[in-house]
């Protein structure tokens, strides 16, 4: 083993989780370096870490409340080694998990490893997963039943790989701090391993999973199933989706676009579906009213300045200095017309050229196509 793999684990409470992962993951492998950062636990995980004597061992913590890229931000920064991994505290690691991701490490490659789960999200099909049932609790897991089904995993994809990675990813430390590493805007979590994919696909990097660095992921025992987030989850990933489209414009892979929807006739529940997928949006003078309203009830969900994405039309024309402009009358929007506006970007893609047309109820006014996804790379 070339020991040159720092594993990065956030921690939020569940100090039972903490502890187990920490005793098998030294059982394996006693000299991997591993990075500790809690932020706002209160269940003695604080207290836990500082009983911990070892030299292997970097972990900070803090009673502040931050978000899961800020945890994994300064977990990263703690970090010594050349490559570093991302791992929840609800993983099990089993054998040949750090020797099966060094081969794969490399300063141009990001690497995910393959995770055994019980059938929790059977449905939800990823790089790298496999759908086994040893436990759901620590309580029911079998340890040896996973070493046993892990040398067989070993034998039948040594060696093996498939493209396309997720959040379970090991990748160079120094370009994960040079481009700013995840995006704090996702808070408290979701869609930051998202944002980070799509920014390490920007950059050409080769992204894939390794078939054979395998670990048992018990699954979301500190996000989504856990006491503190479980009863506002889909609270949480709706505002993480929305600051997504906020800042890719979309969520497929389609360039980032200047874009400017003008509304007539604008109420609360249009201001609140279109806001999100244009730069700017401009309503009527007399609905200021709705602008109040909603900085109100959605600023404290997003990062970006709401002040400065909503407008009245008084004073500002948006063809006088955005790129594309939709042009929107509510009195005739329509389910498909706001299917446009979520495809707006590939449709411009694909077939966008400068000028004016129909599209629906809407019309689109393109000035020019220039993008700027990549200005978004670096943090």
């Amino acid at each position: 083993m070339k020991n040159n793999i720092s594993l990065l684990i956030g921690l939020k409470n569940n100090l039972d989780y903490n502890k187990h992962f920490y005793q098998t993951t030294r059982e394996l492998y006693p000299e991997i370096e591993l990075c500790f950062v809690s932020y706002g636990s209160t269940d003695g995980t604080h207290e836990w870490l500082e009983t911990l004597t070892d030299n292997n061992l970097k972990y900070f913590y803090s009673v502040e409340e931050k978000t899961f890229s800020d945890t994994f931000n300064r977990a990263a920064e703690l970090a010594t080694k050349d490559y570093v991994a991302y791992l929840h505290n609800d993983i099990v690691l089993a054998p040949g998990f750090i020797e099966n991701l060094e081969k794969h490490v490399g300063p141009n490659n990001v690497v995910s490893y393959t995770t055994i789960e019980p059938p929790i999200f059977a449905g939800h099909e990823r790089p790298g997963k496999l759908i086994y049932d040893l436990g759901t609790e620590l309580e029911t897991f079998d340890k040896g039943a996973l070493y046993e089904y892990v040398e067989t995993q070993c034998v039948t994809y040594a060696e093996k790989t498939e493209s396309g990675i997720t959040f379970f990813m090991c990748m160079p430390r120094t370009r994960l701090l040079e481009i700013g590493g995840m995006d704090n805007l996702f808070n408290p979590m979701f869609c930051e391993d998202d944002d980070l994919i799509r920014r390490w696909n920007m950059l050409g990097m080769n992204c894939f999973t390794s078939l054979d660095a395998i670990c048992y992921h018990f699954v979301s025992k500190t996000s989504r199933f856990s006491d503190e987030y479980q009863s506002r989850t889909q609270q949480i990933e709706l505002a993480s989706n929305r600051n997504y489209i906020r800042k890719w414009g979309t969520k497929s892979n389609a360039p980032k676009y200047d874009i400017a929807i003008r509304v007539k006739a604008c109420n609360l529940q249009l201001l609140e579906l279109l806001e999100p997928y244009c730069n700017r949006i401009f309503i009527e003078d007399e609905m200021q009213v709705l602008f109040t309203h909603y900085l109100d009830t959605e600023q404290s969900n997003t990062k970006f300045d709401l002040k400065t994405r909503i407008n009245t039309q008084r004073y500002d024309d948006p063809n006088d200095y955005h790129d594309i402009v939709v042009e929107i009358d509510r009195n005739s929007f329509t389910q498909q017309d706001f299917a446009y506006i979520h495809q707006l970007a590939e449709i411009i893609q694909s077939s966008g050229e400068i000028g004016t047309f129909r599209l629906g109820n809407l019309t689109v006014t393109i000035h020019q196509l220039e993008s700027y996804e990549k200005n978004l790379i670096n943090l």
